[in-house]
């Protein structure tokens, strides 16, 4: 059966060794100083560093005092594939699809600083040839999985108590042209895919 967009939005298929060999080593490379009191290079060296001279393809996203992280994009087909690396997100082919920008992590690696973002909150965008572009996080979703062995499962919003589909919930979230989306899996009660967390970041005005 061949994957659907849906699939992929519920599991987070966590691929290792059959695919790290598709990502260029130059991506995961160690971010040199000097650094900020929580360990981040300045925004300007953190440029430098990302910078490939490819202007349009995004390369890093830079939050201050939270991240400093480099852009991975998913490899041709492979819509379910988030990096297994620390410090690295992965870009959303199917949200780039729909005008957004999705932004993926696992929660057990730079996933685990989403939930650190709050409203108002400023970030970075990264492009190839240095160009920065920045969002402000305008809206924090949180949703529980009814049932988090199903890749069907509905959905609860845990702020109204609504329950949702899932092709619904999708579109909800990424079908927002020029936002930015991060999104990783809540865990709660030992279960890693218990929920879901979507950080929606707009242009800064």
């Amino acid at each position: 059966m061949a994957r659907t967009p849906i699939r992929f939005f519920l599991t987070f298929a966590f691929i290792i060794t059959a695919f790290s060999s598709l990502l260029p080593s130059g991506n995961v490379q160690a971010l040199t100083g000097p650094f900020d009191q929580n360990g981040l290079p300045s925004l300007e060296d953190f440029t430098l560093q990302v910078s490939n001279g490819q202007a349009g393809q995004l390369r890093g996203i830079y939050i201050p005092g939270i991240l400093a992280s480099l852009v991975v994009q998913q490899p041709a087909g492979m819509d379910d594939f988030v990096s297994p690396w620390q410090n690295v997100i992965t870009q959303f082919s199917l949200a780039s699809r729909l005008g957004s920008t999705g932004l993926l992590a696992h929660n057990y690696l730079t996933g685990e600083t989403f939930g650190l973002l709050k409203e108002g909150q400023k970030i970075e965008l990264i492009d190839g040839s240095g160009r920065i572009s920045t969002f402000m996080v305008t809206e924090i979703l949180r949703y529980q999985a009814m049932d988090s062995d199903n890749t069907a499962t509905r959905f609860l919003d845990l702020e109204s108590q609504t329950p949702i589909k899932s092709a619904d919930l999708f579109n909800k979230v990424y079908n927002r042209p020029g936002l930015v989306i991060f999104q990783t899996c809540i865990k709660n009660n030992g279960d890693p895919n218990w929920g879901r967390l979507f950080v929606i970041a707009s242009p800064a005005k």
